[in-house]
């Protein structure tokens, strides 16, 4: 149960680290809820499969934080430009 835990939260971070880390620890505490969420989900049913959920959600939800704590991060922010529509989103880069 503890092996599964560790797995599925190993797989799951792969499947988030694809998209961007430093975009995705901006968002770590709704990306972490999501994951857990689906972890319970996916292993609902028994103890020990809420356990592994548990464990698999703890792991993410540690692995983010510290991320989040040492490393520089992207913000999805609006500014201005030049030219029509003289605003844009755009990735801008937040120090610790």
């Amino acid at each position: 149960m503890i092996l599964a835990g560790f797995l599925s939260a190993l797989g799951l971070l792969f499947l988030i680290f694809k998209f961007g880390v430093r975009r995705i620890i901006t968002y770590d505490i709704p990306i972490d809820i999501a994951v857990t969420g689906f972890l319970m989900y996916a292993f609902a049913g028994t103890y020990s499969g809420m356990l592994a959920a548990m464990i698999g959600g703890l792991i993410v939800s540690v692995t983010l934080f510290v991320m989040k704590r040492t490393m520089n991060r992207e913000k999805l922010t609006v500014v201005k430009t030049e030219q029509f529509p003289y605003r844009a989103y755009q990735w801008v880069g937040v120090k610790r």
